[in-house]
Parts: structure tokens; sequence; C-alpha cells
């Protein structure tokens, strides 16, 4: 779908602001779960979890470009809405690519993780990571505040970083490269740019 092009992957990490995702007006981008309430130019929303769809029922009815998830729940109701794909391996192996228009992609520890692999399906030249923080700022695990009670923060160390371990490696065996603009993330996997380096004109260029 964006083949040979850049996509932005926007994941709900505490670096994500509103000014960010205003540089991406007419971008290729991916929101990713509450993401899309500070980009709602978004050219997709997705979202893997139902439980994450039936609190937003409406939001999804009404968003006015592509919509694709995991959820069993969100295709039933919203058929002709919802393009519904199918997660495939163990997340904690490197990953192995589906051809283009495949309803099966890999799936990945979360739903940002995930999210990358559905950039990458769509076969863009460079997709540029922003919210991938993947650790606490400031007191903050997302730059909303939707979750409450105790969380177990270390999780991110322990499990969700170490997932990631092998996808640098398949997406460019694949023609795609991934870097990470996301300003201190812990996730090393990717190379790690600026947003500045990224919104040149062909910046996908010898990176």
């Amino acid at each position: 779908m964006w083949r040979g092009e850049t996509a932005f992957v926007l994941a709900s990490g505490p670096s994500l602001t509103r000014a960010i995702c205003d540089r991406l007006l007419g971008r290729h981008v991916i929101a990713v779960n509450s993401s899309c309430m500070l980009a709602p130019h978004a050219e997709v929303l997705y979202f893997t979890d139902s439980s994450w769809y039936e609190q937003r029922r409406d939001l999804v009815a009404n968003w006015p470009r592509l919509v694709v998830s995991m959820s069993k729940t969100a295709k039933r109701e919203l058929p002709d809405k919802v393009r519904r794909v199918k997660g495939s391996g163990d997340p904690s192996f490197p990953p192995r690519f589906p051809p283009p228009g495949s309803a099966t992609i890999q799936q990945g520890r979360s739903s940002g993780h995930t999210a990358v692999s559905l950039a990458i399906a769509f076969r863009p030249a460079l997709v540029v990571l922003l919210g991938f923080d993947m650790r606490l700022v400031n007191g903050r695990e997302h730059h909303h505040a939707e979750y409450s009670g105790v969380r177990d923060l270390d999780q991110y160390r322990r499990d969700f970083v170490p997932a990631f371990n092998g996808w640098n490696t398949a997406a460019i065996d694949v023609g795609v490269r991934v870097v990470n603009a996301t300003p201190g993330s812990a996730l090393t996997e990717f190379p790690m740019v600026s947003l500045d380096e990224m919104m040149e004109p062909r910046a996908h260029a010898g990176i």
C-alpha cells in the first residue's frame, strides 16, 4: 500500500505529543490505540484488543479512514468498517513477514509492537517509530491517563523490549528499514534517529 514510501507508527509512550503528531499531517501514519486522539489525521487506526474497542465503539465506528484490528468483537460488530488481521508466530522469535495483502501478520508482544509488523506489511521503504519510550518518563508510562492501578513496570525491561530482538534484521530481509525517533527510548533494536531528520524529503535514502 505504501511501497517505497515512509510510514510513521505512533505508540502510546509519554513522549508522544499533539505537536509531534501535527507535524505528520499528510504523511502515512498508523495510530495505535488512543494515540489516534493525538493524530486524528492518521491514515490507519490499529488496535489489538477487544477491551480497548469495547470502551470506544463510537470512536471506531466514526473513524473516517482505515481501521485494522485483531479483535473478533470489533469485526463482528462493524464488519464493513474493520479490516481484521490474524497474528502468527511466537513474538520471541524473529518474524517472517507475509506478502502484501495477506490477512496474517507477525504478532508482537504489544499493540505497538504488532503495529510495526502491520506497517512493514504495507511495504514502505522506511518505518519511523514514535512514542516507543518503553520506560517511565517523569513517572508517566503513557501520554494519556486511561490506565489505573498498579502495573508491572519492570515488564518493559524484562519482556516487552526483548520481544523485539531480531525484528531489525527480519525487516531488512524484506526490504524495509525501521528506525526509532523516540527520544531516550529504551528500545535499541532499531537505529536511533531524530524526527527532524525523518521529516526531510527522501529521508529514507542512505539510512
